[in-house]
């Protein structure tokens, strides 16, 4: 006869694969999607990926490939090679191995959360009440299958988030155990110490956001553990590592912003919001990431969000002093309650700490919503342990299993049904636009996708979501782009719509503006258009007028420029010029070089063809050239 009791042992970890296996299945439909947006430049278009399993392969030069981040993100970037390698480039399998990331994030969650949730449960609350593992479950269901986490796993690039996430988790599993181990009376402080720093290291090097390891330790440690140690010589040990790990980065920090101004005002000066309107901003952003994580609808949600205006005053618009008083009332509550509401303390915590890097003072774009990914998992295990409890002791037992079943299930067929509109660039792009109709990003993604999808043949609805975008962003480049193309492949273009475009252009403070530029130029100088040369010659004088755009956006447009002269207007000189220029905008760059050969080969002058060809090998000190090296040196044989 088997008894019960031998049976409690392993139903948790039981219960935890079945969650896995329905995240999983949740996830399944997504996997199909092809690579998105930043997953092009960042992996398709990356040259040290595409020599992966050639000659030209270079691990080194693929760790460091990525200028995504200052610390370039070498971690991520391996995986990303070792995908290619194993898979070749294959979003298919891109996206499994972040949905098995996510699960394995997701275990962490759940092994760190089931040794805290004894300790943030309200004091005075029965210990037989409710299992520190069931707590730790719930939580971690939530967090497994939640319909936010969607565009944070199924879009490939965030993987760079993902990683950092699951290295933090485990550097924090290790200070807890050793936490666990220091106050039996075991001498852990050392390895503890040294485990949390090495995670750090792998998860800063994974993203920059994973610099914030030791921040989401002194959350623990000040609510979960208090700075308790068995010796004082421990528990000074513990507070002095703090103050080196935390306190004095961030004083460091302080000081760098105070001596280098110029730091910030750059990067803002790019953005077409003030650090003073991003910091108000910020307080509705966080409410409203609130919202979505204990409200998740998905029509609230997507990867555009430029519809939600900028707070330029606390009264512009008026919930923005609303926001900032929620908040600050929030954090004041967090602290009075710490000890009364541990979960509550540690849930709100949490989530403020998670936020700090990429939701203040940093140039970065004011919403998205993978900065929820971590951040998202201790508020709701706090959450859960302060009110799990509570439930449990008002409500039967079978009725409080089927409300958590029911709440997961409800989670699991939300993220199913966003999931599934990732298998289908239109039918996401359409969705987005649907869910989004004042987003300029939105707008244009969906008229793109109908292009796309019309195999050239062209779609009537392209042009309103293109003119719509247009209207709703004056900085916004690509759609104007797009309609004035479309267009042109028709008859002429008004008047009107080259000065808006040239004013854009010379205006724009869009970091990707260029881009768009940059592909109109390769279509003009592959097929005839209406655009004269000298309506081409105006917007490429007004795009360099611009001071924004940075030297390689500027070098490109010259070269794009070049090839336009030469291909269309057959102007062999003022292509070789342009060219030219472009290589001194950006003389570190052995593209350019090349290009300057195959122009001095096609005019045959095969004495310049070998000097540019040389002066491109020794630029090219990462081989990402090889192919193309080699085969301009056989056409000169």
């Amino acid at each position: 006869m088997i008894v019960w009791h031998r049976l409690r042992l392993p139903i948790y970890p039981v219960f935890l694969l079945t969650l896995s296996a329905l995240c999983l299945l949740a996830y399944l439909i997504g996997l199909n999607g092809d690579f998105l947006f930043d997953d092009f430049y960042n992996l398709v278009d990356n040259r040290s990926l595409q020599a992966i399993g050639t000659p030209a392969q270079d691990w080194l030069a693929l760790a460091l490939s990525s200028d995504a981040g200052i610390l370039r993100r070498p971690v991520s970037m391996l995986t990303f090679g070792i995908n290619v390698s194993l898979f070749g480039m294959n979003p298919f399998a891109f996206k499994l191995v972040n949905v098995g990331i996510h699960l394995l994030s997701g275990a962490l969650v759940y092994v760190i959360g089931r040794r805290l949730a004894g300790r943030l449960v309200n004091p005075g609350i029965a210990a037989n009440t409710v299992r520190p593992e069931a707590l730790a479950l719930v939580a971690t269901g939530l967090w497994l299958l939640h319909p936010l986490h969607v565009s944070g796993v199924l879009y490939i690039v965030q993987r760079m988030n993902e990683l950092s996430a699951l290295f933090i988790l485990a550097g924090l599993l290790c200070y807890v155990d050793g936490r666990l181990r220091m106050l039996r009376g075991e001498p852990a402080a050392s390895k503890t110490i040294l485990a949390l720093s090495l995670f750090g290291l792998l998860a800063a090097a994974s993203k920059e956001n994973g610099a914030l390891i030791t921040a989401y330790a002194l959350v623990i440690e000040a609510i979960c553990f208090r700075f308790e140690a068995p010796q004082p010589r421990q528990r000074r040990i513990i507070q002095g590592f703090f103050w080196l790990s935390v306190a004095l980065p961030l004083v460091l920090f302080v000081v760098y912003l105070a001596t280098h101004p110029a730091w910030l005002s750059i990067g803002y000066g790019r953005r077409d919001f003030t650090l003073y309107e991003r910091l108000l901003s910020e307080a509705r952003i966080l409410c409203d990431y609130l919202v979505w994580i204990f409200a998740p609808v998905p029509a609230w949600m997507g990867i555009f969000h430029d519809d939600i205006p900028k707070s330029t005053g606390f009264l512009n618009p008026v919930s923005t002093v609303f926001a900032i008083v929620f908040l600050i009332t929030l954090a004041v509550a967090a602290w009075k309650l710490r000890r009364r509401s541990p979960g509550f303390a540690f849930g709100v915590a949490w989530f403020l700490i998670g936020q700090t890097m990429e939701s203040t003072i940093v140039p970065l774009e004011i919403v998205f919503e993978h900065r929820n990914y971590l951040p998202m998992a201790g508020l709701l295990l706090g959450t859960v342990c302060a009110i799990g409890p509570w439930l449990a002791s008002q409500l039967p037992r079978r009725a409080l299993a089927l409300g958590c079943t029911a709440l997961m299930l409800s989670c699991a067929a939300l993220t199913a049904s966003r999931a599934a509109g990732w298998s289908d660039q239109l039918t996401f792009a359409l969705t987005e636009a649907h869910h989004h109709p004042d987003s300029a990003r939105a707008q244009y993604e969906a008229g793109r996708q109908l292009v796309i999808a019309s195999n050239g043949n062209g779609d009537p609805r392209a042009e309103s979501y293109f003119a719509r975008s247009a209207m709703l962003d004056k900085e916004q480049i690509a759609p104007v782009t797009s309609l004035m193309l479309i267009e042109a492949s028709r008859g002429e273009v008004a008047q009107f719509a080259l000065d808006d475009l040239a004013d854009r252009l010379r205006h724009t403070r869009n970091l990707t503006a260029g881009n768009a530029f940059l592909n109109m130029l390769i279509v003009a100088s592959q097929s005839k258009l209406s655009l004269t040369p000298a309506y081409i010659s105006s917007l490429v004088e007004a795009t360099l007028a611009n001071p924004q755009f940075a030297p390689i956006t500027r070098a490109m447009i010259m070269n794009n420029y070049g090839a336009y002269l030469y291909n269309i207007v057959h102007d062999t000189k003022g292509a070789i010029g342009w060219t030219l220029a472009a290589a001194e905008e950006n003389p570190g760059n052995p593209y350019f070089q090349l290009n300057l050969a195959k122009i001095a080969i096609s005019i045959k002058q095969p004495g310049k063809a070998k000097e540019f060809l040389e002066t491109a090998k020794q630029l090219d000190k990462l081989g990402l050239y090889n192919k193309e090296l080699k085969d301009l040196e056989r056409q000169l044989m």
